[in-house]
């Protein structure tokens, strides 16, 4: 009787910590789930879609106000109204406290003020220095030099985030985005993402160096030459490669598996990299060289000028993208990712996304720099 008792006790204890989840349970039993939406993660423009489609639902179910006319419908959305206007244009210093659409082209002047969403069906120009929560555009979107964007904005053709502008989400076009000096955003999405000066003349170097160092090596007996020591490198099996220590190249690498450095690494001008490379500190890869694999760092990555990626960047720092870098891959997309903040130089094109986990900014190439490519051009 007492053990009976004693186990009885027991297993009250034990039901007494879960008794909780239990009746959370049995209030939710029965119930179907919510799915998640899914595009949030799979679709870049998620934003610019999904209030396009909230908008479109809630012109057909909600009704008008008693103020509506023939040029300017008016919905009630509970404590929020929606504005439906044809092409409209601003004068400078106006302040929108509505969720305003516009069904032709649209523009404003400087210094104006959008508390809630702009829709525009044509195109659009934003004067400088105004302020906007969010913005969807079916046609060309110009954001003027300092406007500040609360949120995203999303354009159907060319977007341009004029000069100091700064987008506090995402920016995404099915077209094209021109980032201009001094521009900033959380990340960036188009078919082609660019910098200013994308067409100017590029740095003119050789394409034949002397010496080229292989990577694996193939002579594991060979001496240590032009920064590199095969006594730490060990094979991880799977054609990948560890090299245990930071690696310096000073002549250009070619790369023909997947290797991982434990350390810092960094190549000269004129390399090639066909496969994938993991470093745990930062990584450098010098002028006109190219990269097909990937590159992950747990520091900084830096791309010097005329670079070509087709792959996946991923800083776990800061990543700069040097003058005439470009991004292109075949039929699909790539990417550049850092956890602090990603700088683009002019001339750069990158097809794909570019984004931070602090923001990706845009600037203009040092003027020393381009001095000394214009004399190198001159001289090639």
């Amino acid at each position: 009787m007492a053990f009976f008792l004693f186990s009885l006790f027991f297993c009250a204890l034990f039901y007494l910590h879960f008794s909780v989840a239990h009746r959370a349970w049995r209030q939710i039993r029965g119930r179907e789930s919510a799915e998640l939406d899914m595009g949030y993660v799979r679709m870049e423009d998620y934003f610019g879609q999904s209030f396009r489609t909230k908008l479109a639902g809630w012109m057909k179910t909600l009704p008008r106000a008693t103020n509506s006319t023939a040029g300017l419908r008016v919905f009630d959305k509970g404590n929020e109204r929606i504005f439906v206007a044809g092409g409209a244009q601003y004068p400078a210093g106006r302040k929108e406290r509505e969720i305003l659409v516009i069904e032709g082209d649209f523009s404003c002047g400087r210094d104006c003020e959008f508390e809630k969403e702009l829709m525009v069906k044509g195109d659009c120009a934003i004067g400088q220095d105004t302020q906007l929560q969010a913005l969807a555009v079916d046609g060309t979107l110009h954001v003027g030099e300092g406007a500040r964007v609360r949120r995203w904005v999303d354009a159907v053709k060319q977007l341009t985030v004029g000069a100091d502008a700064v987008v506090a989400s995402r920016a995404t076009s099915r077209t094209a985005i021109e980032f201009l000096p001094g521009a900033q955003a959380l990340s960036l999405f188009a078919p082609e993402v660019y910098t200013e000066g994308r067409h100017e003349v590029e740095l003119q170097i050789e394409v034949a160096p002397s010496v080229i160092v292989q990577l694996p090596h193939p002579d594991r007996t060979a001496v240590a030459a032009n920064g590199y020591d095969p006594a730490k490198l060990f094979s991880m099996g799977g054609n990948t490669y560890l090299y245990d220590g930071d690696l310096h190249l000073t002549a250009p690498v070619h790369l023909r598996a997947a290797f991982v450095v434990r350390g810092d690494f960094s190549c000269p001008k004129e390399s090639l990299l066909e496969a994938d490379l993991k470093a745990h500190g930062a990584v450098t890869i010098g002028a006109a060289s190219v990269v097909k694999g990937n590159i992950v760092a747990g520091g900084d990555i830096a791309l010097k000028p005329n670079t070509y990626f087709q792959g996946l960047l991923h800083a776990g720092g800061a990543m700069r993208l040097s003058r005439g870098v470009r991004g292109l891959r075949d039929k699909l997309p790539v990417a550049a990712y850092a956890a602090g903040v990603v700088t683009m130089e002019s001339n750069v094109v990158v097809n794909g996304k570019v984004a931070s986990a602090h923001r990706v900014v845009a600037v203009s190439t040092p003027v020393a720099w381009l001095e000394g490519a214009r004399g190198a051009a001159v001289r090639g």
